[in-house]
């Protein structure tokens, strides 16, 4: 992937941001916890505007409206006293970040291209975008304030979206008999969502096509165990079937 801007920000297994003359920021130089935080709101909006009611909302919900509004004027000028560059703007409509390549953005865009691609049966297309994808991806979304509800549901919503990726990898990889590789996807949607049926099967049948048949009915019975501890249910009729298969000696 070719990064143009100026700017590098990556949110994914921490902030790291390089300035346009390719210097790191040191971690010490955001002085705040909530100036970070603003640049990775900043930052996951993508150069479009954010309200400053939404901001100080997100990040100083105590705070009275006036002392709200001066810690963002005061948190926004660190951004770009930090950086270097007027980056951080002010329109009629919001503040808006300029000039910055964000990782987890990229990351989403990919995962859209890889659901259109499945959905083409685009196996080869998915696994190109998914492996350049997953380059991207050093950890999971991290904030200052790493309970708060805004960042609780940008962590979520990239897990979401790493899982159907993952998935539909997974799938495209088993289509073109690339077993191992299936494996090792579907484990890692796994382990980003531990109750996902389709990830379950995606594993035993890779499971069972690199001939490990026992590995892949051990997968079944664990899942098994778990949804009926959990949620008091029975696995779909799909993945039934799939373990009968198996039992009976035949191709997944």
């Amino acid at each position: 992937m070719l990064i143009s801007q100026s700017i590098r920000i990556r949110l994914l297994g921490g902030l790291t941001v390089v300035r346009p003359d390719g210097t790191t920021v040191p971690t010490d130089q955001w002085r705040t916890g909530k100036t970070m935080d603003l640049l990775r709101l900043l930052a996951l909006a993508d150069g479009r505007p954010v309200r400053p009611q939404t901001l100080v909302e997100l990040l100083w919900p105590a705070a009275t409206p006036e002392r709200g509004r001066g810690s963002l004027r005061t948190a926004s000028s660190q951004i770009r006293r930090t950086i270097g560059t007027n980056c951080v703007v002010r329109q009629p409509d919001g503040l808006r970040l300029l000039d910055a390549w964000v990782d987890a953005v990229r990351y989403l865009e990919a995962t859209a291209r890889v659901a259109h691609a499945a959905r083409s049966q685009q196996h080869a297309r998915v696994l190109e975008v998914a492996r350049a994808a997953e380059q991207l991806y050093a950890g999971d979304f991290r904030a200052y304030d790493d309970d708060s509800a805004w960042a609780v549901a940008e962590r979520d919503r990239i897990a979401v979206a790493r899982h159907e990726l993952l998935c539909d990898a997974a799938s495209s990889a088993l289509a073109l008999r690339l077993t191992r590789e299936a494996a090792a996807l579907s484990t890692e949607a796994i382990r980003v969502n531990e109750t996902s049926e389709t990830a379950h099967r995606l594993l035993m049948a890779a499971q069972a096509g690199l001939g490990e048949t026992g590995t892949a009915l051990r997968v079944f019975e664990t899942y098994r165990a778990r949804l009926a501890t959990e949620l008091g249910a029975d696995p779909s009729r799909q993945t039934q079937e799939l373990h009968l298969r198996l039992l009976r000696g035949e191709t997944a």
